[in-house]
């Protein structure tokens, strides 16, 4: 099955017109493999990678990748589609939020990744092949088993202005509230843009759970992105989305318990009090305060934080 993979594309290889190949892609060195459905279109086209499940408790995204790899019809598709669901199988079945089982590492913080490096950093470096060789990513994540948040789409302001400026403009046809800005050089999206390579990254889903109506919205979205690219028919729709320059992320200082005072979507203003972690006796240990003006994109929902978690993330115009 992995001649049939992008990164591994020649024309002796390719697989026929019209097909669609399911199977597992190894990961060299550790016991990890990657379910993925491959769909060779009818006609010539774009190479698509869309990944889900890179954490493994982000649920409606990777529902989502199942359902669409199963519905994507090759015959009306041009080009190919490289789905992977999900990227973090072990993750998945070990039902973590963020970290991978085998290192304890956070697999969207480990790319390019490494070829002889932990199984996280395995597994980064395998889909950055991939990355490599499409046309466009699509990296669907969504709310973890802990988190709460309004739908957004990050792209990444790395690997050159064109690249940057096709990822945002592509953001916007998810449909999606807020397209944020990124200049992160270890995630998925910083790494495949740094290749060459645009897209996104996309948030849709609420603390570990998913519904049939989030993947529908999911799915419509995904539909859409792959209508503009002209990998299926259809006219794609255009949306009005406030556009953010980027995402600050407050992170735990100490352990203990976590309570915040603002809301998913709330406007908050520099200094203004985001919460505060207590002990187990109910005493404040520290607060956390706005660094600058923005919209609230995520909050944390457990009650228990450890130190170096994340607890609140801003968009700010």
């Amino acid at each position: 099955m992995i001649q049939l993979l992008p990164n591994r594309f020649s024309e002796d290889k390719k697989s026929a017109p019209n097909t669609k190949v399911r199977g597992f892609i190894p990961i060299p060195g550790t016991p990890v493999e990657m379910p993925f459905t491959f769909i060779q279109g009818a006609k010539p086209g774009k190479t698509i990678l869309l990944t889900a499940g890179v954490h493994g408790g982000e649920y409606p995204c990777i529902e989502t990748a199942i359902q669409l790899a199963n519905e994507l019809d090759p015959a009306e598709v041009a080009g190919s589609i490289l789905i992977i669901h999900p990227v973090n199988p072990s993750a998945f079945l070990a039902k973590l939020q963020y970290y991978g089982p085998y290192d304890g590492k956070n697999l969207n913080r480990v790319f390019p990744g490494k070829a002889t490096g932990t199984v996280s950093e395995r597994i980064a470096y395998e889909v950055h092949q991939l990355q490599q060789a499409a046309d466009f990513f699509l990296d669907l994540h969504g709310g973890d088993i802990h988190e709460g948040l309004v739908p957004f789409v990050i792209y990444s302001k790395l690997g050159g202005s064109a690249t940057a400026e096709k990822s945002r403009e592509i953001s916007a046809l998810l449909g999606f509230p807020y397209v944020v800005g990124s200049v992160s050089d270890n995630g998925s999206i910083g790494a495949a843009a740094l290749a060459g390579t645009p897209g996104f990254l996309a948030e849709l889903g609420q603390c570990g759970r998913w519904s049939p109506e989030e993947v529908e919205q999911y799915k419509k979205a995904v539909r859409n992105v792959l209508k503009y690219l002209e990998v299926i028919p259809g006219m794609p729709e255009q949306f009005a989305v406030t556009y953010l320059d980027k995402m600050l992320v407050t992170t735990s200082s100490v352990d203990g318990c976590w309570y915040p005072f603002v809301q998913l979507e709330e406007e908050v203003k520099k200094g203004q009090k985001l919460g505060e972690i207590r002990d187990y006796f109910g005493t404040p240990k520290a607060e956390y305060l706005a660094d600058e003006d923005g919209i609230v994109l995520y909050l944390v929902t457990s009650l228990a934080i450890t130190k170096n978690d994340p607890l609140c993330a801003i968009g700010v115009r």
